[in-house]
């Protein structure tokens, strides 16, 4: 068994300082007991499987930050082939992750800037790994667009409103320009920190880099994956076929005249409703109430 951890610059001492001289101990330690100084709150929701997440808010004598922990364990065939296929054969999905906001931070890509991540890893499979983030700024587009739009907020309306669209394309252009695809790009995984008047831009960062990849292979097909996932995610919470398209045209650099603008924006709409009748299947198949 290979054991590994590795701790990003400027944390080393931080985290020495709250008791944790390994990372590697959280591989095993159990969380939110009082062992580690703080505000220790368990990330629930479904569809986790062996994955733990905690937000840990340090001591305010320790500058009051907040982490983001995620902790692997038992990890399924499925995704354990996906990791080796997709990412790396001999390091672990935390492993992963916490090279990915490096090489995204160096790239100039706002993503949560990475503490530290320990693994276990038994040959080429992951036994066990946990990732350590800074918080993200802002929250998820989703949430922050749709209180606007309720709020009646300046920055929902007029030039304000095509200037994000133009924005989010533009920050999700200079994301794929690195080579990278996402794989579960929705608005939620997109946080913003938003004007509401509109006077400032808003400031993206880029959540969730766990799935992330570099395609060999068909890249077109995953940035049209992604593309799609974003649009879906932008009619679920009321944008308009103008909004989408203008967040398009920014994002390929071209007028509406151009052929490549037809050809992307009709196989995104596809796919993007796809998704959307998929959403709407599963809603319907859920269990219903009895009296």
């Amino acid at each position: 068994m290979i054991a590994h951890d590795e701790v990003a610059p400027g944390w080393q001492n931080r985290l020495a300082a709250l008791g944790l001289n390994r990372i590697a101990d959280l591989l095993h330690q159990p969380l939110g007991n009082g062992a580690l100084p703080g505000c220790w709150e368990a990330l629930c929701k479904p569809g986790l499987g062996g994955r733990q997440r905690w937000r840990w808010v340090l001591d305010q004598g320790h500058d009051g930050a907040t982490v983001y922990l995620k902790r692997y364990t038992q990890t399924p065939l499925s995704a354990q082939l996906d990791r080796i296929r997709r990412q790396s054969a001999r390091h672990s999905r935390a492993s992963w992750e916490y090279q990915q906001s490096l090489r995204l931070t160096k790239a100039h890509i706002p993503v949560p800037r990475a503490v530290g991540f320990a693994e276990e890893m038994r040959g080429l499979l992951e036994r066990r790994s946990v990732v350590l983030l800074e918080q993200a700024e802002g929250d998820g587009f989703d949430r922050v667009w749709t209180r606007a739009e309720r709020d009646g907020a300046a920055v929902a309306r007029g030039l304000a409103r095509h200037d994000i669209a133009a924005r989010l394309g533009r920050f999700i252009a200079a994301f794929h320009q690195t080579g990278f695809c996402h794989r579960d790009l929705y608005l939620c995984h997109v946080f913003v920190r938003l004007d509401r008047a509109g006077r400032q831009p808003p400031r993206f960062t880029l959540i969730d880099l766990a799935r992330t990849h570099r395609p060999r292979w068909r890249r077109a097909r995953w940035i049209i994956k992604d593309l799609s996932q974003l649009d879906c995610s932008a009619r679920q919470i009321g944008a308009s076929r103008t909004d989408r398209l203008r967040c398009l045209l920014a994002y390929l650099g071209l007028g509406t005249d151009a052929r490549r603008v037809h050809w992307y924006a009709h196989r995104i709409v596809r796919k993007s409703s796809q998704i959307l009748r998929r959403i709407e299947r599963r809603s319907s198949s859920g269990p219903k109430k009895t009296n």
